[in-house]
């Protein structure tokens, strides 16, 4: 509906709720008007942080989310993968477009903690913060020795041991394979040239997941129940409960792929 058509209706509306005495219907136009009118002088004043605003644009879904919010929502995407390498992320804080994170657990000097970074947390932030710039990441020790302040200390968490499961050239870009870690069913998938690991088991039944269809957005579609998963986190992401348990995975310098199940 254009602007003039609905301002002629509501000039309309309120002639005729005058006319026929309807004193409901006009004290919710006096409700209406008592919110906006304040929030608009405000807005036309350019003081759109005063609360007043800030309480009418949430009316509308309009209220912008905190970026700390928006960070926070990204890194819980994508903790179980990093927690499934014994590994901690913590959100230290949001500085024009760049999102600082601590590493802990056995991410501490672990080479792999990098490729963790690009392939996971760096994606979820481009997906859920529009205003991600860049991601600057510090391990716990190396803030303490900076800092020169003693951390909590964090529980001793094991790297997870790897063991070779396939070769690289046998996944190619969208497919999946199944393979065995540790005598434990793997399923491997390969999405936007990165691979990605989950126990091969529908979080439903546990039935086996080959024959599953793989979206080019990384949405894992079980055969037997049809419901989906984010293959990165193992998340459903058709509203139901439940999800898929991640599985540590990394690609040797041999061109091999590497994966675990249990921790050393």
């Amino acid at each position: 509906m254009e602007l003039d058509e609905a301002l002629a209706q509501l000039e309309a509306l309120v002639t005729r709720l005058e006319a026929e005495g309807d004193e409901q219907s006009l004290l919710l136009l006096q409700l209406v008007d008592a919110i906006h009118r304040p929030a608009l002088t405000r807005i036309a004043e350019g003081d759109v942080e005063h609360p007043l605003v800030r309480a009418l644009l949430s009316m509308y879904d309009l209220e912008p989310v905190e970026p700390e919010l928006l960070a926070e929502e990204a890194l819980d995407e994508v903790r179980p993968y990093i927690e499934s390498h014994g590994g901690e992320v913590e959100l230290l804080e949001v500085s024009d477009g760049a999102v600082h994170v601590r590493l802990s657990g056995a991410c501490v000097g672990c080479a792999g903690s990098a490729i963790t970074l690009r392939r996971g947390v760096e994606k979820a932030l481009r997906e859920h913060y529009p205003g991600f710039r860049e991601l600057v990441a510090e391990e716990a020790e190396a803030a303490a020795a900076t800092t020169g302040l003693e951390l909590p200390m964090a529980p001793q968490l094991r790297r997870p041991v790897f063991e070779e499961v396939a070769g690289e050239q046998e996944l190619e870009e969208g497919g999946l394979r199944a393979v065995e870690a540790a005598g434990v069913p793997v399923l491997l998938a390969r999405v936007d040239g990165e691979v990605y690991a989950v126990r091969n088991g529908c979080a439903v039944d546990g039935l086996p997941l080959e024959g599953s269809r793989l979206t080019a957005d990384g949405v894992l579609v079980c055969p037997w129940h049809n419901c989906a998963y984010d293959i990165r986190s193992g998340r459903r992401v058709d509203d139901e409960e439940g999800r898929l348990t991640v599985v540590p995975v990394a690609l040797s310098s041999s061109s091999r792929i590497e994966s675990s199940v249990s921790e050393s």
